[in-house]
């Protein structure tokens, strides 16, 4: 036990470059527990303060935050903004990292209990969760909160303001924001929890806001689970803190302590401590620019990765030593061994540049079913190899695509900010484009027919099915949307061959019209593949690629 605890203020930045604060309760222990306050709440709610003080007497650490728009953390307040919370809570996850903490519990109260459960759905590398009183609907209890013409009053104006009863304006409730609310589905999202991560939910009989039949359906929907039901407590716990903590602190220490069991952990940490003063070396740009042609003796392995399924990816690691990477990512029914990807990959090996081709889920030798379009998945795949090879120590400076790829990174781009540079190779632009010429004018017509339609060969053998799920959702993906929201620090080059067959040039020149920080480059002659022009498309893409090696 370590009764010596010091608190400390600390902030830095989330992904949109928000300063998030909070405060360390530090015991010095390598173990942590992140604390998650609810809606419109902040880092000193009276649950996050009792939990970490309890936490602090039994000698471990934890850190109790502001989530972006709320306390002392910059950004404005908005209602729903789930995904954003979930993407604090990974930037402090990050950041614990990086100091050489090892986050093993996060905790969460009302709406914070969602964040962490869509947390924990969404990224697979904490053991523990406990949520206290949190909905497992996110549909209900709107008309009650904001009356039952809330949909009439948001779609005429786009907004509703929320007055208190004393007849002050207390925040902004817009469309888009209630739109994300009711499109978070926490029952997909439990489904999609690493069946390791232990999971306790903590709800009162008394809740006035949460009803505790929330609690018994989280029971039912995640697999390993614990449920702890306080009798009399309401929403907050008033009067039932130390009964709240009684059922929350066993749940941790016995977290901590199979933590502390693991010595393969701290020995990591000893070597990585030992290696800190050359990996930083290895880091600097004098160091890069002076070395990178010196890397010439690459290794080529087979790496495996789980994304957020629990499916593996099956890519090709072009290891030359370097910490900076490039991922490439194929095509529609395309592999990691497309022409493209293996030229492209081999001409950065040669520069000294680690490249990762990889096989998107139901493709090539990965794991899952393939399906038509899924683009979201496929972006949800990309991330799992960033975060793979972040945990790695190391840093993905671009991603590249081909056709659909293409779209899968600039679609990436839109959605997490942290790659430094894309590059689109022959990506379409508008996807409601193309459908026709492939399946038919009554492509439509058949999907609503029977729910799908196989694809099939010209030997009349079953290519892949089209499911009229499927078909929406490449329908509804809006790139123009997408390219809109891309940071306008992110480098972007776009590729095109003049004679491409399937996706015209076209497209091309619209995504230069929208992407602010971008270069288009068009290769003559050259078809959707590039198959007579592989020595100039890497010609094209080699320079931007190696100076954003050189500038990083």
């Amino acid at each position: 036990m370590n009764c010596t605890a010091m608190q400390q203020k600390l902030s830095f930045p989330n992904k949109h470059g928000e300063k998030l604060v909070g405060i360390l309760h530090d015991t010095g222990s390598s173990h942590l527990v992140i604390l998650c306050h609810g809606f419109r709440s902040s880092k000193n709610d009276k649950i996050l303060v009792s939990i970490a003080d309890a936490l602090e007497k039994e000698g471990i650490s934890a850190f109790r935050l502001d989530f972006s728009g709320n306390g002392e953390s910059e950004g404005s307040f908005q209602f729903g903004n789930y995904s954003r919370e979930l993407e604090d809570i990974r930037s402090v996850f990050e950041y614990f990292i990086g100091s050489n903490r090892s986050p093993v519990a996060v905790v969460g109260h009302s709406k914070g209990g969602d964040a962490v459960i869509l947390y924990a759905s969404k990224y697979h590398d904490i053991p523990a969760v406990v949520n206290l009183s949190s909905p497992s609907d996110l549909l209900r209890g709107m008309e009650d909160r904001f009356g039952k013409d809330i949909w009439n009053r948001l779609t005429k104006d786009g907004y509703v303001d929320v007055i208190s009863k004393a007849g002050e304006w207390e925040y902004r409730l817009t469309e888009e924001g209630m739109r994300e609310r009711l499109n978070t589905d926490m029952r997909e999202a439990c489904r999609s929890i690493d069946v390791n991560c232990r999971v306790l939910t903590v709800h009162g009989t008394k809740d006035e806001v949460i009803p505790v039949g929330d609690a018994y359906e989280f029971a039912k929907m995640i697999r390993n689970h614990q449920l702890k039901i306080i009798q009399g407590a309401n929403h907050g716990y008033t009067s039932h803190q130390e009964e709240m903590v009684s059922a929350v602190l066993p749940f941790l220490k016995e977290c901590m302590s199979r933590a502390s069991t693991q010595v393969c952990r701290s020995l990591d940490l000893t070597c990585f401590k030992s290696s800190a003063l050359l990996l930083a070396a290895f880091n600097s740009k004098r160091f890069r620019r002076s070395s990178i042609l010196c890397f010439s003796a690459a290794m080529q392995q087979k790496v495996t990765i789980p994304n957020k399924h629990g499916k593996k990816l099956v890519g090709l690691l072009h290891d030359t030593g370097s910490p900076q990477l490039v991922v490439l990512c194929h095509g529609f029914r395309s592999t990691k061994e497309y022409k493209i990807m293996v030229n492209l990959a081999g001409a950065l090996e040669k520069e000294g540049i680690s490249a990762f081709r990889f096989d998107f889920s139901g493709n090539g030798e990965s794991e899952g079913s393939f399906q038509f379009g899924k683009y979201f998945d496929e972006v949800d795949d990309l991330r799992s190899v960033v975060d793979y090879f972040a945990g790695s120590n190391r840093s993905t400076i671009a991603v590249l695509g081909h056709s659909k790829g293409g779209d899968v990174v600039l679609l990436y781009a839109s959605k997490y900010h942290d790659i430094p540079a894309v590059v689109n190779l022959s990506g379409r632009y508008d996807l409601k484009r193309g459908i026709e010429e492939r399946f038919g004018k009554d492509f439509m017509e058949r999907l609503k027919k029977d729910g799908y339609m196989d694809v099939k060969t010209k030997k009349g053998e079953v290519e892949y099915r089209v499911t009229e799920e499927s078909m929406k959702e490449r329908l509804n993906t809006n790139m123009h949307g997408a390219c809109l929201l891309i940071d306008p620090s992110c480098r972007l080059l776009t590729v095109h061959g003049s004679a491409d067959e399937i996706i015209p040039l076209e497209d091309a020149k619209e995504f230069a019209k929208i992407l602010p920080n971008h270069e288009l480059k068009i290769i003559e002659g050259a078809n959707h593949g590039y198959s007579s022009h592989q020595d100039e498309l890497v010609s094209v893409v080699l320079p931007f690629l190696k100076e954003m090696c050189a500038t990083r």
